[in-house]
C-alpha cells in the first residue's frame, strides 16, 4: 500500500514524511473542475483504494459529483443533503433542535438585509458566518465566528458580513471544548472516540492546539449518534460540543471530515485512516469503542502561537479561555512522561520532526537578530526626527501631504488618517498598509474603541500602500519599528521621509501596539496614546 498526499502550499511538513510515496500539487481551491480533472488523472494513473478529504476545499470538490461517480465513492461519504446538513451551522442547528438536542438560542439573520435593531437581551453573544469563505471583490476572504461584547460591535460585524451571507446569532455559552468523533460504515458505528480540548486557539473558543483524550462520556456519545444518525451517516464525522464546568453541554456543529486533532486519536489507538482503509476495501473492521485514555498530543507550531496569545491575555477576562503561567510550562513536562505525543512526530519517521525543529530554531535565530536590527533603525529615526521637528516640537520643512502606515490597515493607521483628518484639516490625509490584500474591515473591537474618540470606522475598507502614494507624502508616519523595516526593505528612498507616531506623544510609548490582538480595553489605552500622538503632531505642524 503506498500513500499519495495532495498539498496546497510547497514546503508541508508532509512532504518530509517517509511514509509519503508521492507528493502532488493541488489546485486552487475554487477550481472544482480543474480539481476534478487533477484527481482523475492521479486516480487513472495510481489505482487509489481510498480517498481521503482533509480540508473543507476538496470536500466541497467531491461533493460536487455525483453520488454515483467512481472518485465519489471512493471518498467514503454520505448524500448530499447530509453533507449539505452538517456543513450549514443554521442547519444543523435546526436538526438538533427538532431531535431534542441541547443547543444555544439562536436565529437566522438574512443575507443582504441591514442589521436590526432588536440586539439580543444578554451580551455577549456569538456571530456566526453561514459562509466561512465569501467572495468580497473579487477575492476570496475568510469570515471566522466571532464573539461580540456589545451592540456596537455586533452592527459593525453585521454591516461587514450581511452582503455576502447568512449570519446566525447565537447565545454565548460558557465552556471548553469537547469532540465525539465516529466512524460509520454502512449504517454502523466502527469506531468512537471523546476528546477534550485544552488549549483553544483563538482564546475566546476555537480549534485546539493542545487536547486530551478523555474518559468515554456514555451522553455526549449517545447524543452524538442520534444526530448522525438522523443523518444516516456514512464515513467519519465530529460532533462538537462546547461543556460548561457543571458539566452542561450545548451543541456546536457537525465537523464532516477528518479533524485537525486526528495525531491524538490515532495515538489513543483508534486508528481512524486505517479503519476508513478496510471500510473502502471491503475488509472485515473489529468496531472499536475503548482507547487509551490522559493521552495528550500538541501541534508544536500552533501551540507556539497560543502560548503568546496566553501570555498577552487578560486573565481577568471570563471570555479568555486562558491558563496560569505555572500551570502552561508545567505542561510541557508531559512530554517526559510518555502521556503526550507531538503532532506528526515519530521515531520512526524523523524528518518531520527535523524539519519542524530547523523552522523553530530559524525563529528563534530571526527574533533576536530582527530585535537589534529594529533597535538600530529606531535610533536613527528618533534622531532624525528630532532634527526634523525641532527639539521645541517646531518642524522645519513644510508638510502638505501626510501618509499614516500600519501592516494591515484596518485598526492604527486608519484611526490615524480620521482622526488626524479632523485634526489637522488644511492637509491632504490618507493611509495604507504593507498587507497584500485591500478590501479588509476593521475588527469589531477596534471600531467600538475608535468610537469612544468620535472615530467611526464601522465603513472601513483597507488599502495597499503604493509608491504612489509614498512618492507624493512629504511626511509618512508608521506606528512600530516593523514598520520601518518595511519602509527600509520596500521604499527605502523615503525613509529620511518617514517618523514614528508615539515621538509625538511626550512621555508615551515610542512604538504603539497592534490593537489586532489586544482586549477591549488594552485597545482603548492604544487609541488613547494615539489621540495624544496625533495631538502633538498637530501641534508640531503649526
Amino acid at each position: 500500500m503506498s500513500l499519495h498526499v495532495g498539498v496546497r502550499a510547497a514546503g508541508s511538513l508532509t512532504a518530509h514524511s517517509r511514509w509519503c510515496a508521492q507528493i502532488h500539487q493541488q489546485p486552487a481551491a475554487e477550481s472544482v473542475a480543474e480539481a476534478h480533472a487533477w484527481m482523475r488523472d492521479l486516480h487513472a494513473e495510481n489505482h487509489f483504494v481510498l480517498i481521503v478529504p482533509t480540508t473543507e476545499a476538496a470536500l466541497l470538490w467531491l461533493r460536487a459529483l455525483p453520488p454515483e461517480d467512481p472518485l465519489r465513492r471512493l471518498a467514503q461519504l454520505p448524500s448530499d443533503e447530509a453533507l449539505d446538513i452538517a456543513l450549514s451551522k443554521e442547519r444543523t442547528r435546526a436538526l438538533a433542535e427538532r431531535i431534542g438536542l441541547p443547543v444555544p438560542g439562536s436565529r437566522l439573520l438574512q443575507r443582504g438585509t441591514l442589521p436590526d435593531d432588536h440586539p439580543p437581551e444578554e451580551f455577549p453573544c456569538v456571530l456566526k458566518p453561514a459562509a466561512s469563505k465569501v467572495m468580497v471583490d473579487g477575492q476570496l476572504q475568510n469570515l471566522a465566528p466571532a464573539v461580540v461584547r456589545d451592540a456596537s460591535l455586533r452592527t459593525a460585524l453585521l454591516k461587514k458580513w450581511l452582503p455576502h451571507t447568512d449570519v446566525q446569532e447565537q447565545q454565548w455559552v460558557p465552556g471548553r471544548g469537547v469532540g465525539v468523533e465516529l466512524v460509520y460504515a454502512n449504517g454502523r458505528i466502527v469506531a468512537e472516540f471523546v476528546h477534550e480540548r485544552v488549549h483553544e486557539l483563538p482564546l475566546t473558543g476555537g480549534g485546539s492546539t493542545l487536547r486530551r483524550a478523555a474518559k468515554p462520556d456514555a451522553r455526549l456519545l449517545e447524543l452524538s449518534k442520534w444526530l448522525l444518525d438522523a443523518l444516516q451517516w456514512q464515513g467519519v464525522a465530529m460532533v462538537e460540543w462546547r461543556r460548561a464546568d457543571d458539566g452542561t453541554v450545548h451543541l456546536m456543529e457537525i465537523n464532516p471530515r477528518l479533524w485537525g486533532s486526528l495525531p491524538l486519536t490515532i495515538a489513543a489507538g483508534v486508528d481512524v485512516p486505517a479503519i476508513l482503509h478496510d471500510i473502502a476495501a471491503g475488509e472485515p473492521v473489529q468496531p472499536v469503542t475503548r482507547w487509551k485514555e490522559n493521552i495528550s498530543a500538541r501541534n508544536i507550531g500552533e501551540d507556539v502561537r497560543w502560548m503568546k496569545a496566553n501570555l498577552r491575555a487578560d486573565r481577568s477576562d471570563p471570555l479568555l479561555l486562558t491558563q496560569s503561567l505555572p500551570a502552561m510550562f508545567a505542561g510541557w513536562l508531559r512530554a517526559f512522561s510518555g502521556r503526550e505525543v507531538w503532532d506528526g512526530w515519530h521515531l520512526r519517521d524523523p524528518a518531520v520532526a527535523i524539519a519542524e525543529l530547523k523552522g523553530i530554531a530559524r525563529g528563534l535565530y530571526a527574533y533576536p537578530a530582527a530585535a537589534l536590527r529594529r533597535r538600530s533603525l529606531r535610533r536613527r529615526i528618533i534622531k532624525a526626527h528630532a532634527a526634523r521637528f525641532g527639539t521645541h516640537g517646531e518642524q522645519i520643512r513644510p508638510i502638505r501631504n501626510l501618509l499614516f502606515l500600519c501592516y494591515g490597515n484596518i485598526c492604527r493607521s486608519p484611526f490615524a488618517e480620521r482622526m488626524a483628518q479632523r485634526s489637522l484639516p488644511g492637509l491632504d490625509v490618507t493611509s495604507a498598509g504593507f498587507h497584500p490584500r485591500s478590501g479588509r474591515a476593521s475588527p469589531a473591537h477596534v471600531v467600538h474603541a475608535a468610537r469612544v474618540h468620535a472615530v467611526d470606522l464601522a465603513d472601513w475598507s483597507s488599502r495597499e500602500v503604493t509608491g504612489r502614494m509614498v512618492a507624493d507624502a512629504d511626511c509618512i508616519v508608521v506606528m512600530d519599528a516593523s514598520h520601518l523595516e518595511k519602509m527600509q526593505s520596500a521604499f527605502p528612498e523615503a525613509l529620511e521621509r518617514t517618523t514614528l507616531l508615539g515621538l509625538f506623544n511626550r512621555g508615551g510609548p515610542v512604538e504603539l501596539a497592534d490593537p489586532y490582538t489586544l482586549s477591549p480595553e488594552k485597545t482603548g489605552v492604544v487609541m488613547g496614546e494615539m489621540t495624544r500622538a496625533i495631538a502633538g503632531l498637530a501641534k508640531a505642524l503649526g
